[in-house]
């Protein structure tokens, strides 16, 4: 047989998350206006069961979903302000994908998109690792392993070292980063190694601080979750809020406002609890 069952059995879990931002401005804000992606991801291991997202002072909202599959939410603030407060509450049911395991080459069916370079990730930087690594694994699992091993073993976590326009290249050529560039680099190899691989911003499962990015890469059971900054692999409940090729197409919040001062983010607060 060329598909080996590893890991533990589908589990769900039913989870209750809040994300809150709030912002502080010098002066008094005219306009602001935002695009947020911070409710959990409705498909895939996800099943969003209810959602509420909200601004203090209130403003105009449209939700749309992405051509990743990302619920976003739009929302313009007319009302003159000195403080921003964006909020969103939900409740998901987070089901853990077992990993199939399969001798090479796979022949696994995956858009484009996460095979190629992208904004932040040139996978011909990494081709000859790939290539390295591709012809030392006989099964997906031997390779996926060799490569967080590989990206653990070459980057020092580090806050501050890089920042959100950091490409891969980069911080594995400085070997310093945060889990943004651990989950670049990962994506990198595994392009590179001829396995489909793509970006995962959200919340871990248990105590979460702030958002956090991880990576998920396709096998014979769908998507599967590794996070290369923690070391874990498969067995991962965390909640996804949002996928795409890079950071680029992920971030929690993304917008520009109209004011003669400056603005910056004072708080953030996010919680996971199990139901």
């Amino acid at each position: 047989m060329d598909q080996m069952r590893e890991g533990m059995q589908e589990e769900k879990t039913l989870l209750s998350v809040t994300y809150k931002a709030v912002y502080e401005y010098e002066d008094v804000v005219l306009l602001n206006d935002n695009i947020v992606k911070i409710v959990p991801y409705p498909s895939g291991n996800q099943r969003l069961i209810w959602e509420e997202v909200k601004t203090e002072p209130e403003g105009h909202k449209v939700r749309f979903v992405d051509s990743f599959g990302n619920v976003n939410y739009r929302i313009k603030v007319t009302e003159q302000h000195t403080s921003l407060v964006i909020r969103s509450e939900s409740k998901v049911e987070v089901k853990r994908v077992p990993m199939v395991d399969c001798v090479l080459p796979c022949k696994l069916r995956a858009e484009e998109k996460y095979l190629l370079s992208s904004d932040l990730i040139d996978i011909d930087f990494f081709s000859e690792i790939g290539k390295k690594i591709r012809g030392s694994s006989r099964t997906l699992d031997e390779l996926v392993r060799s490569v967080v091993s590989l990206v653990r073993g070459s980057i020092v976590y580090e806050p501050g070292s890089t920042y959100i326009d950091t490409e891969a290249s980069e911080s594995f050529k400085i070997g310093k980063g945060v889990c943004q560039d651990f989950a670049h680099v990962t994506i990198g190899i595994l392009r590179a190694s001829g396995v489909p691989a793509r970006y995962v911003m959200g919340l871990v499962d248990k105590n979460p601080k702030v958002t956090h990015a991880w990576v998920e890469f396709l096998s014979p059971a769908g998507w599967v979750p590794i996070d290369p900054t923690r070391g874990i692999l498969y067995n991962i409940s965390y909640v996804k809020f949002a996928v795409g090729r890079d950071y680029s197409d992920t971030p929690p919040i993304k917008g520009s406002f109209i004011s003669s001062g400056k603005g910056r983010l004072s708080k953030i607060e996010v919680k996971v609890n199990a139901e």
